[in-house]
């Protein structure tokens, strides 16, 4: 498999676990959803194929990010709900912030479950208390306090993932693993 960019590759590798090795009927092997395949986009490789590049993919990744790069993507971009649960603590006793642990709990979870506007719905959204910034904390820590505390948290949350995108891109260029670097 050849990856476009590291949002595809990302897109991948998070979501094998809904990769399977089933036959297919007629339709749902000609059915493209979203980006249709590209010339040299994994042209060749079966489906059990495809799912070896991702799975080989997913490790190197695994293997070549920083803990926090890696638990960044998972937190944010991983089906796998266990997987998810274990980043978020992960993330919330290795975030780089000043808060004390249950906000930063608090504050990884809203980062990884953002708040969802105008009654759009999510199975990863939390009831709306959940994200009373007071809530977070039992030490009647000053509001301007909290909110610096969350920023500091979300700032150092958005850096790990971006940090972790260009990662992967430099990963998947020196993999020769990106569309047009293949041998």
């Amino acid at each position: 498999m050849i990856y476009r960019d590291a949002g595809h590759c990302i897109a991948r590798v998070m979501s094998i676990e809904t990769n399977d090795g089933t036959a297919k009927a007629g339709w749902q092997m000609r059915y493209q959803s979203g980006f249709p395949e590209t010339r040299g986009e994994g042209s060749g490789l079966s489906a059990e194929e495809r799912l070896t590049q991702d799975a080989m993919t997913r490790g190197m990744l695994h293997r070549e990010l920083s803990p926090a790069q890696w638990y960044a993507l998972v937190a944010r971009r991983s089906i796998n709900n266990a997987e998810v649960m274990e980043a978020i603590h992960w993330l919330s006793r290795n975030a780089v912030t000043p808060a004390h642990q249950l906000f930063r709990l608090k504050a990884v979870t809203a980062w990884v479950m953002p708040k969802l506007s105008n009654g759009q719905r999510s199975t990863r959204s939390l009831p709306d208390a959940f994200y009373v910034l007071h809530t977070w904390d039992n030490d009647g820590t000053p509001d301007g306090t909290l909110r610096r505390w969350k920023c500091v948290t979300d700032k150092w949350l958005n850096n790990q993932q971006a940090d972790a995108y260009e990662a992967v891109e430099r990963l998947l260029v020196e993999y020769r693993l990106k569309v047009g670097e293949a041998a």
